[in-house]
């Protein structure tokens, strides 16, 4: 599909798929669309499956030089309006998360359901070093030690970020492969250093409780790594009304290419629960 220039400001890549319910992924930090494909494609049988790249990754080219999840969000529903859709589902994970969330603090109207994935609400929630607001340190001391493509494949292939070890031992054909697949499409240096300052500047936390659209927190009880992604889903659940949380036994950060059915039943299950 060609780009969308949208109001906002960015020449956004999107993909379109199915019919019916409209539900919108949102990818992690600096990933595009196509991390989606080997794995959530099938809801589209279901569902009009809505993907795209967020601003600075993949074919989507923003025209500001400060940008934030704020941003973001409002990427979100420019093309939502776009595609002549009054009200969707939102699915977010990571710092996509983030990102979905800002739509529903803002745009709560335009938000049908929610489902944070694995997410955090910014740096309130999060323990240790990354409470404090800004670039982080290890991320800066990664980037020089081990360069941009060293960095996400060290994330993705070597360490339990994204998937168990003994997944990685058990498959690392298959965790190859989708290093080889997010990094093909992944945002380039300058556009990183630009998401990254956005993830770690956005706090939304001290608004959880205007959250308006039912709420699903999906986490790996694994996730609990240096960004302790468990303990910021445990704040999610607790201060957003009304939210259900789902702890997936055995699941790191990437369960949605880990347990791909069990993702995926479980997010169709959400959608049509909360259709009209």
């Amino acid at each position: 599909m060609p780009n969308a220039k949208l109001s906002t400001g960015v020449d956004l890549y999107y993909e379109s798929h199915g019919s019916g319910e409209p539900l919108i992924l949102v990818p992690s930090t600096a990933f595009s669309c196509d991390v989606w494909k080997p794995s959530q494609m099938a809801l589209a049988d279901s569902l009009n499956l809505i993907i795209h790249d967020p601003r600075g990754c993949g074919r989507s080219v923003a025209r500001q030089d400060v940008w934030t999840i704020e941003q973001m969000g409002a990427d979100i529903v420019a093309l939502m309006d776009h595609l002549n859709i009054p009200a969707a589902h939102l699915l977010g994970h990571s710092m996509g998360g983030r990102i979905a969330l800002a739509v529903a603090e803002n745009f709560p109207g335009r938000v049908k359901s929610l489902i944070m994935a694995a997410s955090g609400s910014g740096p309130a929630s999060r323990p240790g070093p990354d409470c404090v607001p800004g670039l982080p340190h290890r991320t800066v001391y990664e980037l020089v030690s081990l360069g941009l493509e060293g960095t996400v494949r060290h994330e993705i292939c070597e360490s339990d970020a994204f998937f168990t070890k003994d997944y990685r031992e058990r498959h690392s054909d298959k965790v190859e492969a989708f290093f080889r697949l997010a990094w093909a499409t992944h945002a380039k240096l300058s556009e990183f250093i630009h998401i990254v300052i956005a993830r770690h500047n956005f706090e939304g936390t001290h608004r959880l409780g205007d959250v308006r659209a039912p709420t699903l927190v999906v986490i790996g009880d694994n996730d609990s790594g240096r960004s302790n992604h468990l303990a910021q889903a445990e704040v999610l659940a607790k201060r957003i009304p009304r939210a259900e949380m789902k702890i997936l036994k055995g699941q790191s950060h990437g369960f949605f290419w880990q347990a791909t059915e069990e993702t995926n039943s479980l997010i169709l299950d959400w959608v049509k629960k909360y259709s009209a």
